[in-house]
């Protein structure tokens, strides 16, 4: 047996509220449709117009719920950001504190304006957070509309009429077909590398030429004293006294006896090679490995190990194989740095030199 409505009546003319209204979205009497009032506007029957608007409203139901999962993903994938952000702040503040300590030098007047960079983005972490205050609210919203769909689904007709106008005022903008939940993106932009080691280039940047009367007998210098290739048989050429006979080395010119200097040596994919920096007094007739104590410094690639011999063989860790090496000589202040030319790290320094 149906459940017996109570019937309403007109305020205006004390009939009952048998009619509905589309242009309006109101209960009328059969009196209210008289001219002109309601004059050319479309007016259904009471039961007909609520089981339209039924029908109507759960056609909401499955789009809302489909807003509210998109909006609580969206909410998810903003509050990871700050997390990511302060990591990412992080790691790059420690990168900078580690190259502001091998080149204070230049760091001195831009050490202020890159920190103010990264308190910059630090900055943004409050942007995130007020996006996810923002975000929690509009899924709110959506799920008291999606409550009050389901609420208005299974009242009695005349409520159900009743409220439609509120219902269809309050989500002004929302429609059966989805649209998108757009997050406004903040970027996390960080210096790749900081600009010291390029002042470091343009200051003291030498040309460097390569010594054929120290080169070993295995070791072909090129025309231009620019290049050197291995050979597996020995040459017949002078024996001058500063020829290293022993040890595979060719040394650079010109020597250095005070002040900075920089230069860069390209060893492309080749899976053995040493460069560095020695004393004028080595021993070109030394038959042991030359080490820091007696006076070469200097980094080796062993096909996949990386080390600095003679500082007690430290391993160097370098995620991108370096195809050229920038060295960075600082005679005053007793200190031998190496850097990798194919991203612009920092590998290693040798101090007290």
């Amino acid at each position: 047996m149906k459940q017996q409505e109570e019937k309403r009546l007109c305020e205006k003319h004390n009939q009952a509220l048998t009619l509905f209204c589309e242009e309006v979205l109101k209960l009328l009497c059969p009196l209210c449709t008289q001219p002109p009032d309601h004059q050319g506007h479309q007016v259904r029957p009471m039961e007909e117009a609520a089981s339209h608007h039924r029908q109507r409203l759960s056609s909401y139901i499955e789009p809302l719920k489909k807003q509210v999962a998109d909006a609580q993903k969206s909410i998810s994938i903003q509050s990871k950001k700050p997390l990511e952000l302060r990591e990412k702040v992080e790691t790059q503040r420690l990168e900078l504190f580690s190259e502001f300590e091998h080149l204070r030098q230049f760091l001195e007047r831009d050490q202020e304006a890159v920190l103010s960079r990264l308190a910059d983005e630090e900055a943004i972490e409050k942007k995130l957070s007020a996006n996810i205050t923002e975000f929690s609210k509009y899924n709110s919203t959506l799920k008291g509309l999606l409550s009050q769909v389901v609420e208005c689904t299974v009242l009695m007709n005349v409520e159900l009429l009743l409220q439609i106008t509120s219902f269809y005022k309050h989500s002004e903008g929302f429609s059966p077909s989805m649209f998108s939940v757009q997050l406004r993106r903040e970027g996390c932009s960080f210096p790749f590398q900081y600009s010291a080691l390029q002042k470091i280039t343009k200051t003291f940047r030498v040309d460097i030429i390569l010594d054929p009367e120290t080169a070993h007998p295995t070791l072909t210098v090129s025309e231009d004293k620019k290049c050197v290739q291995y050979t597996k048989r020995m040459q017949a050429i002078p024996d001058f006294p500063k020829r290293f006979t022993v040890n595979t080395v060719v040394l650079g010119f010109p020597y250095f006896h005070s002040g900075r200097h920089f230069w860069e040596v390209d060893v492309g994919d080749k899976p053995k090679w040493e460069v560095g920096v020695c004393k004028d007094s080595l021993s070109t007739r030394w038959r042991r490995s030359p080490s820091a104590c007696r006076g070469c410094w200097r980094i080796r690639r062993q096909g996949n190990s990386y080390d600095a011999p003679g500082a007690g063989s430290i391993p160097l860790l370098s995620e991108v194989k370096p195809r050229g090496i920038s060295i960075f000589l600082d005679y005053e202040m007793g200190e031998i740095s190496f850097y990798n030319m194919t991203d612009k790290s920092h590998i290693y320094t040798f101090t007290d030199t």
